[in-house]
């Protein structure tokens, strides 16, 4: 992708040299397309010049006070590393408070940790109750979350130190100068900038779009009897890809700092929103061309349309449409069947769209303002992590609501408060089984138990942390072992860069995933224990052995004790779901055209994608089936659900571009819809569990008002709307029959397609017979 004027933005949707062929997407690009946001590489970034700086403070001072340089590296890299960890804030002074406040934590867990050693039961019963408070702790903010991470953490550190009381100052001043060391160079080097952020994620935002077209038109390219499955996977996967860059950018578009303001955060907002749905339904033709016995001149026609697009920006789909339609007059094939010309005419309306929102977006990042500044656009989607919102507020919507099965109905606590009791009860459980495998290494059943509890929402997210866990071990113990085969204890050099690129890589690849963290672990684990003399050829496997122990009793401690059923966290999501169906449904009944209204409308489609994606999070299986999902039912479920947001992102999109409604056609469908609230609505009551209910069908209600509608622009837009409701009612009928409910009025309902092909034909005609009477600018 081509740099733009700006240096971390490209222009949209492609760009081309001066000789006309297009460029191909840059090693930064991949980057950022791969990384939005920059949170993977910037949190390896932070352990690579953290981590050493803190070692080398530790050995520094263990060489002054005569301590074992592995304990000055070991205490020096711990505070480097879990601050880089843990803290991550949007401003750099938060950053570094937060960073210093770790000091006292820090150094009263390593007191205690020391003086307690002679007190062996004591010192288990704490490790029980600190691994309480570092679950709980969380539930009062992030300072307090931080506190409690930060004892635990020291704690288990200080049970590996065989030292004295009395080595105790020179400890903490270990930690001191590690921490300090830490947040300078976070300061100066990785400074947060949520301005910079969202620049690169824009820039990102166009490059998925980019592989998006790229895909279609290798998918329509493709010969019609070849085997194109990979093809249409492909597509299939960067349309996800493209949606979730989406999400994230919008997200970061709320980011205090973000740069744009006011009227153009909001236009930002549109003008992420209308490029991706021109661009999603630009694939959806390919999709629905490769499927059918489409001839091969009319894909081969789409697919050059595509191309000139690629090559020449998305601001020539207008005379990428102009020529699709000038071949379509002269082509038989297509004057002769109306399934290619609503095709080619569908094609074309949509490159006409992504020209004109290609030349918006091109306007608007000139004036855009080159720092941050002002309050933040309010978006619906939330980003933890630098991703969507997943089954987290599933889970803590489900336990807030009374969802915990069993005798534990009746229980209210908060979600930290029953995660902190269930890692309180499997590691009193633990602990003492662990000591019956390895007593001097106990503490990998207690970390075992601590990595299932943190940050999973299911009993499938556990389960796959486990799986995760054993074969991160395994791979991590085969590299790990055979590096300290090769180099011994005499290449400390070569040892200390293994140990520092092992967690900059783990640490990189955490986010894609859990098992490249693990493997980066226990490669520095090994190294580790080479040099403080205890590696033996036993040890990875002790290590696999007591971590799944610990881990396994977490995952059957939280299905006893207060436990959430999956298929409950599933229907709190499908429930959530169809609320925010049912707020698009309502912001659409109001139904005056302009900006207001479409701007209502975009932001209620963020919140129905938001509930998708927190939905997909929830059904994800434990094994993935031929079917696509983890059985059918979810898989059906999921379709379904999918497809509803998509029909509401189209109305959204196309469907309040109306300058004017009739005010008697305005009324009936602010009627119709009126109805498919309240079915929505039954809908919900019967997924949460109530016996029978209704769903009154607006199909026909809504075949009956678009018979009515003229070929006038603002008819045929509302037509578009019309059909996509259809589409709705038709999705969500399917899933009421399947709820047990009792569906009504669907008797007669009429074959649409005929008139969406005559909609597209007259309006695609109608706009660019406008573009040439147009006076020249």
């Amino acid at each position: 992708m081509a740099t733009g004027t700006q240096a971390d933005e490209a222009k949209p949707v492609a760009t081309a040299n001066a000789g006309g062929r297009r460029r191909t997407i840059g090693l930064w690009d991949r980057v950022l397309m791969s990384d939005i946001g920059l949170v993977k590489l910037l949190a390896g970034g932070r352990v690579l010049f953290c981590v050493p700086a803190g070692m080398a403070a530790g050995f520094a001072i263990a060489g002054l006070f005569g301590l074992p340089p592995v304990v000055g590296l070991m205490l020096g890299a711990l505070p480097a590393f879990l601050t880089c960890f843990v803290v991550v804030d949007e401003k750099a002074s938060r950053v570094a408070a937060r960073s210093a406040a770790l000091l006292v934590p820090f150094v009263l867990a390593l007191f205690c940790s020391i003086a307690l050693r002679e007190f062996r039961v004591l010192e288990l019963v704490l490790i029980v109750l600190l691994l309480f408070v570092q679950f709980y702790s969380s539930r009062f903010g992030v300072w307090a979350g931080d506190f409690g991470g930060g004892l635990f953490a020291a704690y288990l550190c200080g049970l590996l130190l065989p030292l004295p009381l009395a080595s105790f100052p020179s400890l903490a001043l270990i930690f001191t100068m590690s921490m300090a060391a830490t947040i300078a160079i976070r300061s100066i080097l990785f400074h947060p900038n949520a301005y910079r952020s969202l620049s690169r994620a824009r820039r990102a935002f166009v490059g998925r779009q980019t592989r998006v077209l790229e895909a279609a038109a290798t998918l329509l390219e493709a010969p019609a009897d070849s085997n194109s499955e990979r093809d249409a996977a492909t597509l299939q996967r960067r349309r996800r890809q493209s949606h979730e860059a989406s999400l994230i950018t919008d997200g970061l578009l709320a980011k205090p700092g973000s740069g744009p303001t006011g009227v153009r955060a909001e236009q930002l907002h549109t003008l992420l929103f209308d490029i991706e749905q021109t661009v999603d339904g630009l694939a959806r033709v390919a999709v629905d061309l490769a499927q059918g016995d489409t001839p091969a001149p009319v894909r081969a026609r789409i697919a050059a349309a595509i191309e000139l697009v690629l090559d020449e920006s998305g601001r020539a789909g207008d005379r990428a449409a102009a020529e699709l339609l000038a071949w379509a007059d002269s082509e038989p094939i297509v004057a002769t069947d109306p399934r290619w010309a609503h095709a080619v005419n569908r094609t074309a309306l949509l490159l006409s769209d992504l020209a004109s929102s290609s030349a918006g977006w091109s306007s608007l990042r000139k004036t855009l303002p080159t720092s941050g500044e002002g309050v933040p656009f309010q978006s619906p989607v939330v980003l933890v992590g630098g991703r969507p919102a997943g089954a987290g507020p599933i889970l803590d919507a489900e336990i807030a609501g009374g969802g915990m099965s069993g005798p534990w109905r009746r229980v209210r606590v908060s979600p930290p408060l029953r995660t902190a009791i269930q890692a309180a009860v499997a590691v009193a459980i633990a602990e003492p089984l662990a000591f019956l495998v390895d007593g001097q290494r106990f503490y990998w059943a207690v970390i075992g138990v601590m990595i299932v509890l943190a940050g999973t929402n299911s009993t499938h997210d556990r389960l796959r942390k486990v799986a995760s866990r054993g074969i991160g071990t395994v791979i991590g113990g085969v590299i790990g072992i055979a590096l300290v085969d090769l180099l011994g204890t005499t290449h400390v050099w070569w040892t200390l860069a293994i140990v520092i690129v092992s967690l900059t890589l783990g640490m990189y690849g955490f986010t894609r995933s859990y098992v490249f963290w693990v493997v980066g672990l226990v490669v520095t684990l090994c190294q580790v224990y080479a040099y403080s003399g205890q590696f033996t050829d036993t040890l990875i496997v002790y290590r696999l052995a007591e971590n799944l122990l610990g881990a396994l009793i977490g995952v059957g401690v939280s299905l006893v004790i207060l436990p959430v059923a999956t298929g409950v966290m599933i229907k709190r999501a499908v429930l959530r779901h169809l609320a925010t169906v049912r707020s698009f449904l309502e912001s659409a009944s109001a139904l005056e055209g302009g900006a207001d209204a479409a701007a209502r409308l975009r932001t209620a489609s963020r919140a129905v994608d938001q509930a998708t994606y927190q939905l997909e999070a929830v059904l994800k299986p434990m094994v993935r089936f031929p079917t696509g999902g983890g059985s059918r039912r979810d898989d059906q479920l999921l379709t379904v659900l999918r497809g509803v947001a998509g029909s509401l992102s189209g109305i959204a999109y196309r469907g309040e571009r109306n300058d004017t409604i009739d005010g008697e056609k305005a009324e009936r469908l602010s009627e119709i819809v009126s109805v498919m609230v309240r079915s929505v609505t039954a809908l919900s009551e019967a997924v949460a569990g109530a016996n029978g209910g209704v769903w009154q069908s607006s199909a026909a209600l809504l075949a009956d008002l678009d018979g009515t509608l003229t070929d006038s622009a603002d008819d045929i837009l509302l037509s578009y709307r019309v059909h996509a409701l259809v589409r709705v009612d038709e999705a969500l009928a399917s899933l009421a029959t399947s709820s047990g409910m009792t569906v009504e009025g669907t008797d007669a309902q009429p074959d649409l397609s005929a008139r969406r092909a005559l909609n597209s034909a007259g309006h695609v005609r109608r706009r660019f017979d406008d573009q040439r009477h147009a006076p020249a600018n």
